[in-house]
């Protein structure tokens, strides 16, 4: 596995990149480390301390805030019972199980609601951006939280598709009014080194001054090209192009009740 910044972005983006003059070696492998980023799905058996884990959440939740709002929450989810509940939630998803932590990253647009309602004045922002403002707060956290892990030694899983059954989960975790659970997190020591994984060339997501996608065939099939053979070469197997891949992916109706229950949680789409 690559284990330098240029050849790291290099396997990553199938670029050459130029190394910057200004970065000191510290710098150069704190951004190797962020570009090596790879999400894992197998854990060893260490567990994680709980001083660590005190440390992580509070790494986590030093991330930007819209507004200073701090509209992000985090839960632990360590009881038993509770715990067998979100593993059976997702049978194709063994790697929750296997877990030693299991997170939900939250999105809460309550609190800034109780700063009006203890005062007896009515919330005025009662629109989708207030929605719009929680959920990114939620995912900016849910980004620290990995980053901060894994520069901890430890390896992370995101997991949107709690989503899926989002009422569930909600009572579950006994979410009120105005707060949403945004993903799962799934966290542990490795069992092993995973291969990095393919991105869009730069060319296709960074643009200047205006949005340009007319090359966009041109991206996806020179994309495909590289994702098929870094695919077979990490499982000796032939591989399916991503585009095709995502096409069958989001064939079929994801989570058509989420707006109908984002809405019942008392938040705005208007």
């Amino acid at each position: 596995m690559p284990n330098d910044l240029e050849h790291v972005l290099q396997a990553r983006f199938g670029q050459r990149f130029e190394l910057p003059a200004e970065l000191t070696a510290a710098q150069v492998e704190a951004l190797a480390r962020i570009a090596r980023h790879t999400t894992h799905r197998a854990w060893s058996d260490q567990a994680i301390s709980e001083p660590l884990l005190q440390v992580l959440t509070a790494c986590a939740l030093s991330a930007p805030s819209n507004s200073f709002l701090q509209q992000a929450d985090l839960i632990r989810v360590r009881r038993p019972d509770l715990r067998e509940k979100f593993n059976q939630l997702i049978p194709s998803m063994p790697w929750i199980a296997d877990a030693p932590e299991f997170w939900v990253v939250c999105a809460n647009g309550r609190r800034v609601r109780h700063l009006f309602a203890r005062q007896g004045q009515p919330f005025v922002n009662e629109h989708l951006d207030a929605l719009f403002n929680a959920s990114i707060d939620a995912g900016l956290v849910l980004m620290n939280f990995i980053r901060a892990a894994e520069d901890a030694g430890l390896v992370c899983c995101p997991i949107s598709v709690i989503r899926d059954q989002a009422e569930l989960v909600s009572g579950w975790l006994e979410l009120p009014q105005h707060v949403l659970p945004v993903a799962g997190l799934c966290m542990g020591y490795p069992q092993g080194p995973r291969n990095l994984v393919p991105r869009l060339p730069l060319d296709a997501s960074v643009h200047q001054d205006r949005f340009d996608d007319q090359r966009i065939d041109q991206q996806l099939a020179e994309f495909d090209n590289r994702w098929i053979e870094a695919q077979s070469a990490s499982t000796g197997k032939p591989a399916t192009p991503w585009t095709v891949d995502k096409q069958m992916q989001y064939s079929k109706t994801q989570r058509p009740d989420w707006g109908a229950f984002v809405r019942k949680q008392g938040f705005s789409t208007d």
